[in-house]
């Protein structure tokens, strides 16, 4: 296919830019912050053959990986300024066929946003049935509601849902804020445990089983946690001077999350032994009973703020990617299109909320987290080295920021490392799968995009569709 030309010369009717610095902030961090700092500790301690010292430095060292991925989207946000994040700048540095990949992905597996409300859902209703477990029939509807909600919150005002972003982020901070001082009191109270992990956070028996393939397994946990630092990059049509707000707002937000990270996991330490950190699968759970007693309440809120403020910063920003992949013609005309009130892609938030809501009734997705990370693992890369492609196939872009060129490189080699290394080690069968997967995307592909073959019926039902939903295509700009 031909590469994309200038379309839409007039904006009367796009999307409107909402997103300023500070609210910027608060959607990348309440999309980073979900439950993997609960959930990705026990992981991480456990791939550094319980050290202390070693969980420090890999938490450490997957911000700082974060914080270089982040420098590499703030030159392709702000030299290509459209929204979509990975999907747009594949569709200039490759073939669209590969670009395709990601909407399909997004749209026909949304694993992530399902792992999400399922775990707000069942900390959100084990208070309902004291003494036994929650009915998985009631997880569900509990997790769709939230779904639902949230969706139609995103399809009324972009606005009300920063509001509602902002207000889930203050509030896990502040939450956090007070796991971390729990963890202070006990210290004062009683230093032993502290004293005993932090003077032995590197002793020979940790550093003796240590491997390059655990620190793997660690830094698959990490980079979980610290998935969604191109959050920005989704929505770069909806940011103000986006030039400037996109790369300020995104390293201000990986430094405090960093930050938060580490402190979190000190206060860890400062509480449990090694033992009982070994022993649990959430750690903030004993830690909440150990140092906090009869407010241990508090850190099941905090996970339900948590993952609910992260589901709302991914329909937010990710949300985007189908009414992206739509109006380059990857997705039925009718998800390019924008409420003509509203100004926002609600049928592109559907399509994704449907998709959410059959991965829950179905329940068997787990695997498919870890099966798709491989995947994402991949275009990470792919993005990576864009920044490198895009500058010898486009060098009169204007780049108001230019990452230096050691980082792109660095980060193209760390990403392959990632994804063949599990290949070699473990190849599971899933992993194949998700090839398959991909396999057929391209299928798809070839057949309705590439060769145009058209659906009967689809027209009249987009243009009932449209009528009904109240939507009309954008206006927009693609670069030449």
């Amino acid at each position: 296919m031909d590469r994309p030309a200038v379309e839409g010369r007039g904006k009367r009717f796009t999307t409107k830019r909402s997103i300023g610095l500070y609210s910027g902030v608060f959607v990348t961090a309440g999309v980073i912050i979900g439950s993997g700092i609960f959930i990705s500790p026990h992981g991480v301690f456990a791939a550094a053959n319980h050290s202390v010292g070693i969980t420090l430095i890999i938490w450490v060292l997957g911000g700082v990986v974060a914080m270089l991925s982040t420098l590499c989207y703030c030159e392709l946000a702000t030299s290509i300024p459209e929204s979509g994040s990975d999907y747009t700048y594949l569709t200039y540095a490759y073939h669209l066929a590969l670009a395709f990949l990601i909407p399909w992905m997004y749209t026909c597996v949304p694993s992530s946003d399902a792992a999400l409300v399922l775990t707000f859902a069942r900390y959100a209703t084990e208070p309902f049935f004291v003494g036994s477990k929650p009915p998985e029939e009631s997880v569900k509807l509990f997790a769709i509601c939230l779904m639902l909600l949230i969706t139609a919150v995103n399809i009324l005002s972009v606005k009300c849902a920063l509001r509602m972003q902002v207000a889930f982020a203050t509030s896990k901070f502040l939450a956090i804020g007070v796991v971390v001082v729990s963890g202070i009191i006990y210290v004062i109270r009683d230093s032993s445990v502290a004293h005993q992990n932090f003077t032995s956070s590197f002793n020979s028996q940790a550093l003796n089983g240590f491997s390059v393939l655990s620190l793997t397994g660690a830094f698959y946990q990490v980079m979980w946690s610290y998935d969604g630092w191109n959050s920005l990059c989704h929505v770069t049509e909806e940011v103000k001077n986006p030039g400037k707000t996109i790369p300020k707002a995104s390293i201000l937000t990986i430094a405090f999350v960093m930050f938060a990270y580490l402190v979190i996991n000190c206060a860890y330490f400062s509480v449990l032994s090694v033992d009982e950190m070994a022993s649990s699968n959430i750690v903030a759970l004993p830690f909440a009973l150990k140092a906090m007693g009869g407010a241990s309440w508090i850190v099941p809120l905090t996970v339900c703020l948590c993952t609910a403020g992260s589901y709302n910063g991914g329909v937010l920003t990710t949300g985007r990617v189908s009414y992206v992949a739509a109006r380059r013609g990857h997705l039925p005309q009718l998800f390019g299109m924008l409420h003509i009130y509203k100004h926002t892609p609600s049928a592109a938030l559907i399509l994704n909320a449907i998709g959410g809501i059959v991965l829950v009734g179905i329940g068997q997705f787990g695997s498919l987290i870890d099966t798709f990370g491989f995947v994402n693992w991949t275009f990470k890369g792919l993005s990576a080295l864009s920044v490198l492609i895009l500058r010898h196939r486009m060098p009169d872009l204007n780049r108001p920021y230019k990452v230096p060129t050691v980082i792109p490189i660095f980060l193209t080699l760390l990403s392959t490392f990632f994804v063949i290394l599990p290949l070699i080690n473990n190849p599971h069968f899933l992993y194949f799968y998700a090839i398959a997967f991909c396999a057929l995307g391209l299928v798809v592909y070839f057949t309705f995009v590439h060769k145009r073959i058209r659906v009967p019926g689809l027209e009249n039902a987009t243009t009932f569709l449209q009528q009904f939903l109240l939507v009309a295509p954008s206006e927009w700009r693609r670069l030449k």
